[in-house]
């Protein structure tokens, strides 16, 4: 790697780009939407400037790349993770250019493929984290190029820049301020002269004033977003239990090699951290700050994923001084890796016979993550019929679907409800039911006397709560129909009729 001319890692960076991104689009059609990717489509249903979970670019992105969801297919509603992910691995490669050398940047961008998050998480899968990401790199990659630059044009262009991307990159989910907070952490400490530069402040502005919109409507929904996130990240009791899972995960989630190849990059670069002490003040504050919450608080790991994602810069700048047989070794291993992993996990939610979880009814499959991805194509075929049937027999055919919680609700309305016209309807407190609660307001009302369905699943299984049973004359017993899975039950979908809706005084 040593010999080849700077161009060969440019056009090596493409190639892997166009590779790796060839291999999202053929994966993204295959498995099913997930909770949360199917719960994201439906902010695409109807766009907000904010929504109850997060802020809006992921329903933007879902809207514009499905044609005002004209295409509502598993490949064009994740198509703007993958494009969004050759984006973001081009920012990583010219930031380690702009850092470094061209060989840094190249090495970056294999370290940032091989990252389960970077890769898969964000790269793949619809999630806040997939804009989130594009516009994170872009900021790094701005910050680089504005602490690098000694010409006042190009630093005024750039913070100008800056101060819109960290603004999309809020938009897309709040760890976004973060861009910020590292960025004015590094000014402080290690470049004060930026102070002087007006510009800064009309960035920081910039940014202020794109989010406008977004706090409005918090305002104007009773804080209901702050009310919400506030009490995931309460210093609540000691949980030692938290803190080890989120050290794990993100282990896990970052790709082991990627994380070992990190440490062992800032122990060699000991006496020459202070080099690098931009990307340390971009990359360490929200990875502490998840690990300082996770000691109080149940955290997830992929929040300090664009943290992470951003130490890689470290760890190609220590690399790029090292063998290249070796790194071309370790690089290769790591994406070997997060490859094998994915593959894995495609062929067990597509083709593992039955549940991995509880194999005893009524909670058939409970704790089988595999079946959020999983059996939901089929039965919205297998409802399908059996609604066929009822408007056979029915004087008014059913419009609604009622369900008591965000998932299965966004399941329900993409692949049982959205095919043959229904409306599914979430019924219960804003914290079970969430965005649910802003479409409701949306559907037409429901008529005395109007027969609906309430669909259960056995991984998550509960009885017809009594928030909807008191609203109808009748429930029926439910009719069950199995998903079946390379030949075994995986699970049971519970479909009970609701008869005679009667209004009621909220």
């Amino acid at each position: 790697m040593n010999g080849l001319q700077p161009s060969d890692h440019k056009r090596k960076t493409i190639l892997l780009i166009i590779i790796s991104s060839i291999i999202r689009l053929l994966l993204s059609g295959i498995v099913e939407l997930n909770n949360d990717e199917v719960y994201y489509w439906t902010y695409a249903k109807e766009l907000q400037w904010n929504y109850f979970d997060h802020p809006p670019l992921v329903g933007v992105c879902i809207r514009f790349f499905t044609a005002g969801l004209h295409w509502n297919h598993e490949f064009f509603i994740r198509l703007a993770s993958v494009i969004g992910a050759a984006i973001s691995t081009w920012l990583i490669y010219l930031s380690g250019k702009s850092l470094s050398s061209e060989r840094t940047g190249w090495i970056a961008a294999c370290l940032f493929t091989a990252s389960f998050y970077s890769s898969v998480i964000a790269g793949l899968l619809i999630l806040p984290d997939s804009p989130q990401m594009v516009f994170w790199m872009l900021s790094v990659y701005l910050i680089i190029r504005i602490a690098g630059s000694k010409r006042s044009f190009s630093i005024n262009i750039n913070l100008i820049l800056l101060g819109i991307s960290i603004g999309l990159c809020i938009l897309s989910k709040v760890h976004g301020i973060f861009c910020w907070l590292g960025f004015g952490g590094f000014i402080l400490f290690h470049k004060r002269s930026l102070l002087k530069n007006p510009f800064l402040y009309i960035s920081a502005l910039i940014t202020a004033a794109m989010l406008v919109p977004s706090f409005l409507w918090t305002i104007s929904n009773k804080m209901s977003t702050v009310d919400y996130h506030g009490s995931r990240i309460l210093i609540r009791h000691f949980q030692f239990d938290s803190f080890i899972r989120e050290l794990l995960g993100s282990f896990a989630y970052n790709n082991p090699l990627n994380v070992i190849l990190l440490v062992a990059s800032l122990v060699a670069l000991k006496w020459k951290l202070k080099q690098y002490s931009l990307i340390l003040w971009l990359g360490l504050p929200l990875i502490l700050t998840v690990i300082f919450l996770s000691l109080f608080n149940d955290t997830l790991p992929h929040w300090s994923g664009p943290a992470y994602s951003t130490l890689i810069l470290l760890t190609a700048a220590r690399l790029s001084g090292i063998n290249s047989r070796k790194v071309k070794k370790w690089t290769t291993a790591g994406i070997s890796l997060t490859a094998g992993v994915l593959l894995t996990a495609i062929c067990i939610i597509n083709y593992w016979p039955g549940t991995l979880g509880n194999k005893s009814i009524p909670d058939f499959g409970k704790h089988d993550i595999t079946l959020d991805m999983s059996g939901w194509r089929n039965f919205g075929k297998d409802f399908s019929n059996l609604y066929k049937e009822d408007k056979k027999s029915a004087k008014d055919s059913p419009r609604f679907i009622f369900s008591n919680y965000w998932f299965p609700a966004a399941h329900l309305d993409f692949y049982v409800a959205r095919p043959i016209g229904l409306f599914v309807k979430g019924i219960g407190d804003i914290n079970a039911i969430h965005h649910f609660a802003w479409l409701n307001e949306k559907l037409p009302e429901l008529k005395p006397g109007e027969d609906a369905y309430y669909i259960g699943i056995s991984n998550f299984y509960e009885p017809v709560p009594e928030a909807i049973t008191k609203r109808f004359s009748e429930v029926s017993a439910p009719v069950s129909i199995p998903q079946i899975r390379n030949g075994k039950v995986a699970r049971y979908f519970y479909v009970y009729r609701l008869k005679g809706y009667k209004e009621m005084v909220e």
